[in-house]
């Protein structure tokens, strides 16, 4: 029987800046459009400028599509396709004397992957103001607006190519029409106490495991069909911080028996509330309301996960995983 693991979170501190590249949409000069996920990638490109403040590209294009994704970033191709990813564009720019800057743009089909694709990674770079969320650090521009995701990056940062990523992510984000919401989960985590950088919205097992590792199996029976928010929140004791993961089934009988197996191997000497102390001596609790899992981890108390199960507030929808 595999053992219960009270681990930390594993959320990503930096990404790795030659896998996840930059992405941009149109620019000035090019008419907004809203695009189609059945298009072309090659659509894509005619969103992106030919020429912007002296940099031009350097090569031809490049297009993805799913079944090719592993040949641009192989190692994270994965991360997308959990996201629905549809299709993208990749350019690099370059300028004499000045350092090149990559754009790659991410079609995810929805505003919900997008969103999910964003907060991914842990952002602790500071706000750019572009796009519904975004983040500027130390050359890369990443945000996301609709159903995409867009990262522009610098290879090296100057007060000049600084500039010109900024103003490239104005101007993708004046081409895409239409802002997409986030998913509706998140307005169901509890705001007291909830760390907004360790937020992050899953489908599968894999990256559940990436934000907060719960075992090698898929204990929770987690596919594309789920929705999932996995949230850090400061303990009010001020003890190291406490994980909610919050699950969707597409029907409750399915999340029944999700949290059936899921009991049965983690937390198989869990009390009548649901709940077990873990072999680091803090606790650990699951329960299923309707068709919503919720578990509390590395909680200080018992308490503690009694009042997280409290202050979540669901509801059965059905159609909001399909």
């Amino acid at each position: 029987m595999q053992q219960r693991k009270s681990v930390e979170l594993t959320f990503n501190k930096r990404r790795n800046a030659a896998v996840f590249v930059s992405i941009i949409v149109a620019l000035s000069g090019v008419a907004a459009v809203s695009g189609s996920a059945d298009a072309a990638p090659k659509d894509l490109a005619l969103w992106i400028p030919s020429e912007i403040q002296g940099w031009t590209p350097k090569r031809a294009d490049s297009f993805y599509m799913p079944d090719n994704l592993y040949d641009y970033i192989d190692g994270a191709a994965e991360v997308y396709l959990s996201f629905n990813f549809q299709r993208m564009v990749a350019r690099r720019y370059g300028k004499t004397g000045a350092p090149d800057i990559i754009a790659d743009l991410f079609d995810m089909g929805s505003s919900k992957d997008a969103y999910g694709v964003y907060h991914h990674h842990v952002h602790e770079g500071s706000s750019a103001g572009i796009g519904q969320e975004s983040e500027y650090m130390e050359g890369a521009l990443y945000f996301w607006k609709g159903r995409y995701f867009a990262s522009i990056m610098t290879m090296q940062e100057t007060d000049e190519s600084k500039r010109v990523v900024l103003e490239l992510g104005k101007a993708v984000v004046s081409a895409i029409r239409a802002e997409g919401p986030r998913p509706d989960l998140v307005e169901h985590l509890p705001k007291t106490g909830l760390d907004s950088k360790h937020v992050h919205y899953f489908h599968n097992h894999f990256c559940l495991n990436a934000y907060y590792f719960l075992a090698d199996e898929n204990l929770l029976d987690l596919d594309a069909t789920t929705e999932g928010m996995a949230a850090r929140y400061v303990a009010p004791s001020g003890t190291a911080p406490m994980v909610l993961v919050l699950v969707r089934y597409p029907a409750a009988e399915r999340a029944q028996k999700a949290l059936a197996s899921f009991m049965k191997v983690y937390l198989h000497d869990a009390d009548a509330d649901g709940t077990a102390k873990t072999e680091n001596g803090r606790w650990a609790g699951a329960r299923l309301v309707e068709n919503h899992i919720i578990g509390v981890f590395d909680a200080p108390s018992k308490a503690d996960i009694l009042r997280m199960f409290n202050e979540v507030k669901v509801s059965n929808q059905k159609d909001s995983c399909s």
